[in-house]
């Protein structure tokens, strides 16, 4: 059974999904389906280090009461053609975690909007792997609030 993701947010499902939307694009990762009235998105990450055909994900933004929602990720292992596909070791976790942490900030900064493009030093997946760790260091204490505060703008700043 594949793992769900959810993540809560207090902003109407219409700014999650758009912000979600945004944040794919500024990802680079491409969408293989948008569907805006079901504020659902589809994208495969492309290849990387953990896969050699990506992830296919869905992003998924759901009423929890009216001024708040929930984001619902999914995913698979992407299959292209007759390629043998290693395993995503936890890919789809890092991926989940850093695009709702992107839409997180977004959220909390209505006035700042996000970056257009994903730092050029990191391609898109690469990026959310690496704001997932952050993320991971910082809930398990190996980072205090200001550390995890200055590494994340570093790195959107990258």
């Amino acid at each position: 059974m594949a793992k769900i993701y959810e993540f809560e947010f207090d902003a109407p499902p219409e700014r999650v999904y758009a912000q979600t939307a945004n944040a794919v694009g500024a990802l680079g990762f491409s969408i293989l389906s948008n569907e805006a009235d079901a504020a659902s998105i589809t994208f495969n990450t492309g290849p990387s280090i953990w896969s050699t055909a990506g992830q296919d994900m869905t992003a998924t933004a759901l009423a929890v009461s009216p001024g708040s929602s929930m984001l619902v990720l999914t995913g698979k292992t992407a299959k292209r053609g007759s390629e043998t596909q290693y395993g995503s070791w936890g890919e789809r976790g890092r991926i989940a975690k850093g695009l709702a942490m992107w839409v997180r900030g977004s959220l909390a900064e209505p006035t700042a909007s996000m970056p257009d493009t994903a730092p050029e030093a990191l391609d898109g997946s690469a990026f959310v792997a690496e704001l997932a760790t952050l993320a991971e260091l910082h809930e398990s204490g190996a980072l205090t609030d200001g550390e995890y505060a200055d590494a994340k703008q570093r790195l959107l700043r990258a």
